[in-house]
């Protein structure tokens, strides 16, 4: 595979700013996410390499040190110099993917070695410590911990792992005590009316079958986690009244 430039790749410049670099992203997640264009290969890989690139150039500190790695020499996309692949001289694509992408993007570019230190048990601070401002040794970097949590999508209302939706749910305080029925939007734009039981619990996650995402294996299911929201500034009065009610319902205070 030849070398990639995360920039390119987003139709932006280095000098973008994170704003437009969001919105180069957002721009082409619309038009080729798989599930506006199913069996369309052409467009999940286009849809695939969009968000490898954003996953780097949206966070600041990933695009600090992608822009270093960058500048380091004149070969490939990255430019690393002592480091080839994909025919390049500079430092490969996948070879960047298993330092710095998410951990199901290290996964999928990982090689399994024969007991012997590969690249890909190197860091960037090994190989350039004094360029990145300090080795491992000397530098403490944050612990990154795998999470298995749904991920956001281009749509802020939904998360999304694999074909099940998850949305947050506000209900105020009576809806829970007492019980309600909400309308909640479905990432197919239909809306579907949830019962809220009585007595229902902060935090509580309901499931609604097949309201979730497509694909071409079927309909995942919705998940929607409800936040119980809380009255604030209340008038003298109506602070009597929830004593009142806190009293009667013997819920200590």
């Amino acid at each position: 595979m030849q070398n990639k430039d995360f920039y390119q790749a987003l139709g932006v410049s280095e000098t973008a700013s994170q704003d437009e670099i969001k919105k180069a992203y957002r721009e082409i997640a619309k038009k080729f996410h798989p599930d506006k264009n199913p069996g369309n290969k052409a467009a999940e890989e286009r849809f695939k390499e969009a968000s490898e690139a954003y996953d780097t150039l949206g966070d600041a500190e990933k695009r600090s040190k992608y822009d270093k790695l960058r500048k380091l020499g004149a070969g490939g996309a990255f430019g690393a110099p002592g480091f080839s692949g994909g025919g390049g001289s500079g430092m490969s694509y996948e070879e960047f993917m298993r330092q710095y992408g998410t951990p199901s993007q290290r996964e999928r570019y990982s090689t399994k070695g024969n007991g012997s230190k590969g690249f890909s048990d190197f860091s960037i601070d090994d190989l350039f410590g004094n360029l990145f401002g300090g080795s491992r040794r000397t530098q403490q970097r944050p612990a990154e911990v795998e999470t298995d949590e749904p991920q956001p999508t281009e749509d802020p209302f939904f998360k999304r792992k694999g074909l099940n939706a998850y949305v947050d749910m506000p209900i105020n305080i009576a809806q829970a005590i007492l019980g309600s029925k909400v309308r909640v939007r479905t990432p197919l734009g239909k809306k579907v009316t949830v019962k809220i039981a009585p007595g229902t619990d902060p935090e509580k996650q309901l499931r609604v079958p097949k309201m979730g995402f497509q694909g071409q294996e079927g309909m995942g299911d919705l998940f929607i986690r409800i936040h119980i929201t809380i009255p604030k500034n209340l008038t003298d009065e109506q602070r009597e009244q929830v004593a009142a009610l806190a009293e009667v319902l013997k819920l200590k205070y």
